[in-house]
C-alpha cells in the first residue's frame, strides 16, 4: 500500500442512557462519544467505524437524536465518514435511526456492499439475535468481494474464541467468500484483542461505564493499515470517575462512625460513589442516612451495596426501603397486585437485567403465545351465574343469598311470605343437562313468573343461545 490508512473503531456509546436516573449521567454518555469524534478530527483519520449501539434505546428522545446529529455533523464538516452498523439495543423492526442519518448525509450504514477506503473494503453485519445465528445466510456476500488489499468486517455480537462468545469467529472467517483481515466488534463492553490465523479480532470496549462492573478505563481502537499490515492500538477516554469505598461493620454503637470515616478518606465530589458494606450481619444501619451523608459531601450519585445480604442474612425490616434497593420495593408491590400468570411472566421478562431492551417485546410475545398454546380451551373455566330475581318485589338482605354452594339445590324460598322468587340454575355437569335446556328452563320460569304477576300470558320468541364467550383473562 502506498498510503497509510488510519481508522477509529468504537462501539457501545449508548447515547441516551440515564444511568441511576441521573440527567448528568445521560450527558456523560453523550460527552464520551463527543470525545471520540473530537479525537478523530484532531488525528484526521480516514473514517470512524462504529460497531453498534450508538443509542441505548430504539426509541431515543428528540434531544438525543438532535445532539447526536450535531456531533456527526462535525465529522461531516471535517470530511471524515462515519460508518456504522445497528446494535441490539437500538434495533427497530424496519427503518433504523442510522438510516435517517444516512439520508441526511452524516452517516453510512455498512452492509454486504463494501465501503471502499483506498485499498481497504469495509463490510458490516447488523446485530443478529442468538436464535438466528445458526441460520445466518453467508451467501448474501456472494459476488460482493472486490480487489481490495484488506477486507474488514464490522459486527455487533458476542464472539468466540472469547469465553463469553455465542458466534464462532472461525466459522465466519471460513464461510465468507473473501478473505477477512480484521473483525471489528461491538456488544462486549471491555477491551479485547486476539488473532485467529491471519485475522485480527477486537473489541474497543464501551465509551462510558454502563455498570459498576465496568471498572476498566474506557477506550476506543485506532486501526492503522499500511505496507507492513494492520496495527491495532488502544486510546483511553476520560470519563466521570467511579469511587468504590469499603466499609466493615464490627460494632453496632460505632457503625455510622466507621462508615463515615471510610467515606471521608476519599474525594467524592461530582463522582459516582459506591459504598460496599461488609462485616457483622447483626449490625443494622439506615441506607438513607448514608446516602444523605454522601450527598452532603457533593457525591453525584450515592449507591450503597450491603454485601452481607445474600450471605445468610435477610434485610432488616427496621432499615426500611430507600432508593438504594428499588427491586425489593417493586417485588412487594407486585405481590399486592395479584397478577395473572401472564402478568407475572411479562413482569419477569421486563425486569430481567440479562434481557436487553430491544428483545423484550419479541420475547414477551413468544412466551405468551407458548402459554396460550398450552391451554385447554375445550374445558372452559366455570363461572357462577347470579340468581334470577323478580325485580318488582323487594330484594332480600345480602346475607340471605350467601349460602354454601352445596346447599343451593335445597333452597325452596327465601321466606315464608315468598317475597322474592329465585330461579336456581343447577350444576350443568352434575345433572348432565345441556346448555340449551338450562336456557329454555330459565325462559319458561320467567314467563310463569310474569304471568302470575300481571295475569297476562306472555309470548316470547325463543332465540338460539349465543356461542359461549371465552375470557382469555380467566385462563391467564
Amino acid at each position: 500500500m502506498e498510503n497509510e490508512i488510519k481508522l477509529i473503531h468504537t462501539a457501545d456509546s449508548h447515547i441516551g442512557y440515564r444511568q441511576y436516573h441521573s440527567e448528568v449521567r445521560r450527558q456523560d454518555f453523550l460527552d464520551a462519544f463527543s470525545v471520540v469524534v473530537s479525537d478523530a478530527i484532531d488525528m484526521q483519520v480516514d473514517a470512524v467505524i462504529h460497531a453498534g449501539d450508538l443509542f441505548d434505546s430504539r426509541n431515543p428522545t428528540l434531544d438525543d437524536i438532535l445532539d447526536t446529529m450535531a456531533i456527526l455533523s462535525r465529522l461531516k464538516t471535517a470530511g471524515i465518514p462515519f460508518l456504522a452498523i445497528v446494535g441490539n439495543h437500538e434495533s427497530k423492526q424496519y427503518t433504523q435511526w442510522l438510516d435517517l442519518y444516512e439520508k441526511m448525509g452524516v452517516a453510512t450504514r455498512l452492509g454486504t456492499e463494501p465501503y471502499r477506503i483506498g485499498e481497504v473494503a469495509v463490510y458490516g453485519i447488523d446485530s443478529v439475535p442468538k436464535s438466528k445465528i445458526p441460520l445466518f445466510d453467508y451467501s448474501v456476500f456472494d459476488n460482493k468481494g472486490i480487489d481490495a488489499h484488506y477486507n474488514i468486517l464490522v459486527m455487533h455480537q458476542l464472539m468466540n474464541p472469547f469465553s463469553f462468545g455465542e458466534w464462532d469467529c472461525e466459522e465466519v472467517i471460513r464461510s465468507l467468500p473473501f478473505d477477512v483481515h480484521a473483525i471489528l466488534l461491538g456488544d462486549y463492553h471491555k477491551y479485547e484483542k486476539t488473532k485467529i490465523g491471519e485475522t485480527w479480532v477486537t473489541y474497543p470496549g464501551s465509551t462510558e461505564r454502563n455498570s459498576t462492573a465496568e471498572r476498566e478505563v474506557r477506550s476506543y481502537n485506532v486501526i492503522t493499515i499500511g505496507s507492513t499490515g494492520i496495527d491495532i492500538s488502544r486510546r483511553n477516554i476520560p470519563t466521570r470517575e467511579f469511587v468504590f469505598i469499603q466499609a466493615v461493620l464490627r460494632d453496632n454503637s460505632k457503625s455510622y462512625e466507621e462508615i463515615f470515616a471510610a467515606i471521608k478518606e476519599h474525594d467524592i465530589a461530582d463522582k459516582v460513589v459506591v459504598v460496599d458494606i461488609s462485616g457483622d450481619p447483626e449490625v443494622s444501619v439506615s441506607y438513607s442516612e448514608i446516602e444523605d451523608f454522601l450527598l452532603s459531601r457533593k457525591a453525584l450519585v450515592p449507591k450503597i451495596r450491603d454485601l452481607r445480604i445474600g450471605e445468610g442474612m435477610t434485610s432488616d425490616s427496621s432499615i426500611g426501603v430507600s432508593f438504594s434497593d428499588p427491586d425489593e420495593a417493586v417485588k412487594e408491590e407486585i405481590k399486592k397486585m395479584k397478577l395473572t400468570n401472564a402478568g407475572l411472566l411479562i413482569d419477569e421478562i421486563v425486569r430481567d437485567p440479562s434481557i436487553v431492551k430491544s428483545k423484550v417485546d419479541a420475547l414477551a410475545e413468544e412466551r405468551i403465545a407458548a402459554l396460550i398454546e398450552g391451554m385447554d380451551f375445550t374445558n372452559p373455566v366455570p363461572q357462577i351465574l347470579p340468581p334470577v330475581v323478580d325485580m318488582e318485589r323487594p330484594l332480600q338482605k345480602p346475607e340471605e343469598f350467601h349460602k354454601e354452594e352445596a346447599d343451593l339445590e335445597n333452597i325452596d324460598s327465601l321466606s315464608a311470605e315468598g317475597s322474592a322468587k329465585i330461579t336456581v340454575i343447577e350444576d350443568v355437569t352434575e345433572k348432565n343437562v345441556t346448555e340449551k335446556e338450562v336456557i329454555e328452563k330459565d325462559v319458561t320460569e320467567r314467563k310463569v313468573t310474569e304471568k302470575e304477576a300481571t295475569g297476562k300470558d306472555v309470548t316470547t320468541t325463543e332465540k338460539k343461545p349465543a356461542p359461549r364467550q371465552y375470557n382469555l383473562g380467566d385462563y391467564l
